[in-house]
Formats: C-alpha cells, structure tokens, sequence
C-alpha cells in the first residue's frame, strides 16, 4: 500500500517552517528585515492534494532583543506521520545560517520533524523557499516548498517525493490573526 506523506511540517519551518510575514501596510518598513515585521499569529490550514488529508497549522512569530523566534503546532498526519510536538526555532542576528540579516533569514538544521532542510526568507519581498529531505517519521522522502507573504497572508505550495517513487502536492494557507 502506497503511503502518501503531507509537508505540514516544512511549511511551519518555513512556515517557519516558519512561516515569516511581510510588514503591515500601515506600518513604515525598516530600511532592512528586522524581527518586528515578523511579529504576530498566522493561523490556516495545510491540505495534501494527492491523498486529500488536511491539518491546522499555527506559526507563531515573536521577538526578544535581536532574537526572531518562531514556535509552530501541526495537527493530522504530515508526511503521513503522527503529527509532531511543538516545532522551535530561535535566530539570533548576525550571518550565515541560522540568523537573520537586513535581507531576511536562513535556517540550516537538521530537524526530526522536518530531515535535514534549508529554508530561506528574502526581505523585503516576502518569498520563502526551502528543501530538506529525511524526517525521523519519513525516511527517503524530501520536499522542497515555495512560498509567499503578502500582506496578512501566506500562500505555499510544497512538493513531496516519496522513497517508492510517488508525489504529493500539499498547499498551506495562513492569515495574520
């Protein structure tokens, strides 16, 4: 029987993931990317196309000093897995991976819930895209997304290739709430 695996969890790394939000309109934007523009709750949903399952994801973005931190929660079954537990990522300024700059973010870690990922967000206009491959629960798979914020919304598409050869197609949708 051919199991089909959701990318709710790279979309809360991403979405974180991470998920991750373009500034409000009424606000003036930073010269560069600063936490700040992050700040809120984006709540949707994730819904996997090829086998129709679906999940709740909320991506909740904060900030302490310099510090962008990202704390996300998925529900069903991503990659076709128990869903996981709270999903933490904290980025520090400064360069390279793991930390936020004035053009954005990467994040490079190796994840049980997400494999081995890279996720990058591009300030100031809002794209987010990133690939890993291997989660704990889904050896052999890999995924890689394509996402953007606009506004109070966030719209990605993540693309799925299961060890036995098949795909899935699952995309997320989350407002600012």
């Amino acid at each position: 029987m051919r199991r089909h695996r959701s990318l709710a969890d790279v979309l809360v790394a991403a979405s974180l993931t991470a998920l991750v939000a373009a500034p409000a309109t009424t606000a003036a934007r930073p010269r560069g990317f600063s936490p700040a523009v992050l700040i809120g709750t984006w709540t949707g949903t994730w819904h996997d196309q090829t086998s129709d399952t679906s999940g709740a994801l909320t991506l909740r973005i904060g900030a302490r000093g310099s510090t962008l931190r990202f704390t996300a929660a998925i529900t069903g079954s991503p990659f076709g897995c128990t869903a996981p537990g709270l999903q933490a990522f904290t980025l520090p300024a400064g360069s390279g991976p793991n930390h936020w700059t004035p053009r954005g973010f990467s994040i490079s870690n190796p994840s049980p819930a997400f494999g081995t990922m890279n996720v990058m967000y591009v300030y100031p206009g809002g794209s987010l895209s990133g690939s890993g491959k291997d989660p704990a629960c889904a050896p052999g798979t890999s995924w890689s997304l394509d996402g953007m914020f606009t506004g109070k919304q966030f719209n990605a598409t993540a693309y799925i290739a299961l060890p036995d050869g098949g795909s899935a197609t699952t995309v997320v949708s989350l407002a600012k709430t």
